[in-house]
């Protein structure tokens, strides 16, 4: 399986960018060991979870559709259910197996234990009503999506318990790959903060994904013609509902990699690109947003979306000149920089949306990326991205979407003057590089958005 995506990935690639992959996936298995070895929970944190009272019982349902699911997958499955820190929840299963697979049921009603709710369905629905189906047995105020074949850590419960203790909506959870041991996992996906670009040009949000019921219910749950991305459809729908939106940085979800699963290889499942593609450019259209969605990665679920746009910036080379220009829209751009074709408009795009405050771009050089995004971490501001050659698609396929942004350098970006305005520009005695983090921070309070497009690149 794996030497088959190695084969493909660099037939269709070519062999440089194959090495630039398998580095890349060096690295991700270093970090996953590194987090496996540095923050699981101990036995000890584990006991103290399962003492902990809450002051108002929360019920949380486990909704799971079952479809021909191999027996030691699925006692794998229920073991990590059983094994909760969190006792206040009920698991629910719809089982859509053929007749050859009975011991599913037997497995199921063999558990003594009341809070498991199982249900034969007379025939199978495909995923998406299997999903309703096992929902619909759900009498939570939170549902949590679980995959048959996967598995949750033991603290998984207790971290959104606590989650929905400071008023969360809709929680999410970083997760990890694996394919024999959950313990060693092939990857972590460290997810960030929520921000509906990330999830316009990839479903990162996927595992582990709780909601309140009540949403469910109102979207209207799981819908037909979606099947491959089922979720994402849904998590698009639930999220332009929610209010508080809540990630965890934890890993609470262990995602199996197996011949038939979409972890393993898209291949398995095509049709997932087409209907993802339309989940997207659905809700685009609820949210009255004109724009188009393509493929982004060749045999991958990641999304280029391209707004309608036609705005005509000023196109500026100091910060400092900033407050003199009258135009709305502003583009800051270092003299030196070169736009390759469309990356002025690809930072319009963005800049015109509701709620974006600004917008940055790419700078490149000698083939590698310069600037793109800036993080902070234990107090100091990192580049992120930098030295990273540009045929590199990024951690998760980051590079090749459009993405919510922690902080932008000041080499190229825009950003509205009614924004400033409001927030009332940045501190003047302070370098060009410091005046951007300190906007970027005054955006924050304001709650505008702040999105860095790679898809808008600039050349020194």
């Amino acid at each position: 399986m794996l030497l088959r995506k190695i084969y493909n990935y660099g037939k269709d690639k070519g062999f440089k960018a194959l090495t630039l992959k398998l580095a890349e996936r060096f690295k991700y298995k270093l970090e996953a060991d590194k987090y496996m070895r540095e923050n699981m929970p101990d036995e000890e944190t584990l006991n103290i979870q399962r003492l902990e009272k809450f002051d108002k019982p929360v019920k949380i349902s486990i909704c799971v559709p079952v479809y021909n699911t191999d027996k030691k997958m699925l006692e794998e499955m229920l073991k990590s259910v059983l094994n909760q820190t969190y006792s206040d929840w009920e698991l629910c299963v719809a089982d859509g197996s053929t007749s050859n697979y009975g011991y599913i049921e037997s497995m199921i009603r063999g558990i003594n234990d009341s809070r498991i709710k199982y249900k034969k369905l007379d025939v199978n629905m495909g995923i998406a009503d299997n999903s309703n189906a096992a929902c619909s047995l759900a009498s939570g105020e939170y549902i949590a999506l679980l995959d048959h074949d996967d598995i949750l850590s033991p603290d998984a419960l207790f971290e959104v318990r606590l989650a929905i203790e400071k008023g969360a909506e809709y929680i999410y959870s970083d997760e990890a790959s694996f394919t024999k041991n959950p313990n060693n996992p092939h990857i972590v996906h460290f997810k960030p903060e929520f921000s509906i670009f990330n999830l316009r040009g990839n479903n990162y949000i996927c595992h582990f994904s709780v909601f309140r019921r009540i949403l469910f219910e109102k979207v209207g749950g799981f819908r037909r013609g979606f099947d491959g991305s089922q979720d994402h459809d849904l998590i698009l729908r639930l999220c332009e509902v929610s209010k508080c939106i809540y990630h965890i940085p934890k890993v609470l979800y262990y995602w199996r990699i197996h011949d038939n699963s979409v972890a393993s290889d898209i291949s398995a499942k095509p049709y997932c690109i087409t209907t993802g593609i339309m989940a997207v450019e659905s809700h685009l259209n609820r949210m009255k947003i004109s724009g188009t969605v393509t493929n982004a990665v060749e045999n991958a679920s990641v999304y280029r979306v391209k707004y309608s746009c036609l705005i005509k910036p000023a196109i500026i080379n100091n910060i400092e000149n900033i407050k003199g220009v009258t135009n709305e829209y502003i583009i800051v751009a270092k003299p030196d920089l070169k736009f390759n074709a469309g990356a002025i408009n690809e930072i319009c795009q963005i800049l015109q949306l509701e709620n974006v405050g600004m917008a940055g771009g790419m700078v490149v050089k000698n083939g590698k990326i310069q600037y793109a995004t800036l993080t902070e971490k234990d107090g100091k501001m990192y580049s992120e991205y930098e030295g990273t050659p540009i045929i590199s698609e990024g951690y998760m396929k980051r590079l090749r979407y459009a993405q919510g942004a922690d902080y932008l350098p000041c080499q190229f970006f825009g950003i509205r003057k009614s924004v400033l305005e409001n927030m009332m520009y940045f501190e003047d005695n302070l370098w060009d590089d410091d005046k951007v983090i300190d906007m970027c921070k005054r955006m924050k309070k304001y709650n505008y958005d702040i999105v860095f497009n790679p898809w808008a690149i600039a050349e020194r």
